[in-house]
């Protein structure tokens, strides 16, 4: 199997730049650590903005190439930044763009061989948009509605656990057309998927601008998952193949919640919200781990004997029931902030 471009994009150009740090700390930590085989693929770091040296050292470390892009212009939104990503020089005949709040814990081959040649993209959790403004979208970018040939998490699978749904939005996720989470998408360069879903973010951007959207929808205007819907349905109607990715490598918390997935199984872990309210920085997540109290003895100590022996913080921190999901992802955050000393 040929190698993939690996790319993720943090964002150190505002004010969650100490966000994008932890993750992308993490996000190196955890490549150096599990990547397998595909280790030897290219990573990059498309930076917008200045990294801090903190990030640049493990780059260095994990091979990375580092680039800094200037934040994407209006009328696009925060989010499509990371289409500065798909900006870089291909060195590969595959890309695959990763969010930076995710941690690659096994090789990532099986899911190269699986998406072969097609896209590779994995269901969102909910359908937040209604069939009227979803057809308005898809006249926008002048791609034919695909119709509810789509279904998401919550159509698939009892996430009560995570989140529980009404009758009437079940409905709206049972008849949607197919709509993708942003996080883990890999395609061939040569289908030029990024320039096409940057035209179709604009023109979504520019033609919502101002007009009105039902109520609990208005972030539809900055989002870049909508783009990513009607790019991909136009290059399958040109022949494209749109492939789901293998469960465990879009791995996100709702399946950890309603068990659908076990911790051992996952190979992509995108752990979007997992450290709210703690503080999603390098010393929010240290002190999390370790106190402020001994916390050179306590990393000492977990260094050797794991997290549990030291009675962590976040033990008595987080709920029973998210900590028995998340000690594994905890664990595994431990072990990187060790190893690199972070």
């Amino acid at each position: 199997m040929s190698a993939v471009d690996v790319i993720t994009v943090p964002d150190f150009s505002g004010p969650a730049a100490p966000r994008f740090e932890l993750r992308a700390l993490l996000f190196l930590g955890a490549w150096m650590r599990h990547c397998g085989a595909s280790r030897s693929w290219p990573l990059h770091l498309a930076c917008v903005g200045e990294p801090p040296a903190s990030v640049r050292r493990l780059a260095g470390m994990a091979g990375a190439s580092v680039t800094v892009h200037p934040p994407m212009p209006a009328p696009f939104p925060e989010t499509a930044n990371k289409l500065r990503g798909l900006e870089i020089a291909p060195s590969s005949d595959r890309f695959l763009l990763l969010d930076t709040d995710i941690v690659v814990l096994k090789d990532l081959a099986p899911m190269a061989r699986a998406v072969g040649d097609g896209i590779g993209v994995g269901p969102a959790t909910f359908n937040h948009l209604p069939e009227p403004l979803w057809r308005r979208i898809y006249e926008l970018v002048g791609v034919p509605y695909p119709g509810p040939t789509g279904t998401c998490w919550h159509a698939t699978w009892d996430l009560s656990a995570h989140r529980p749904i009404s009758p009437p939005a079940l409905e709206q996720c049972l008849r949607m057309p197919p709509y993708y989470n942003s996080g883990v998408v890999m395609a061939p360069w040569s289908l030029h998927l990024g320039r096409l879903w940057k035209e179709h973010i604009e023109r979504i951007a520019r033609g919502l601008d101002g007009a009105p959207v039902p109520a609990g929808t208005k972030w539809v205007r900055h989002s870049d998952q909508h783009g990513l819907a009607t790019a991909t349905e136009a290059l399958r109607r040109e022949g494209a193949h749109v492939v789901t990715l293998p469960l465990p490598y879009q791995a996100r918390p709702p399946l950890l919640h309603a068990g659908v997935l076990r911790w051992p199984e996952v190979a992509l872990f995108h752990y979007v919200k997992v450290f709210r309210p703690y503080g999603e920085t390098v010393a929010g997540v240290r002190d999390l781990l370790y106190g402020r109290r001994f916390s050179r003895l306590r990393r000492m100590v977990g260094g050797a004997l794991g997290l549990s022996a030291i009675r962590s913080p976040a033990y008595r921190l987080i709920e029973e029931r998210r900590l028995r999901i998340y000690k594994g992802f905890l664990g595994h955050v431990h072990r990187v902030f060790a190893q690199f000393r972070l």
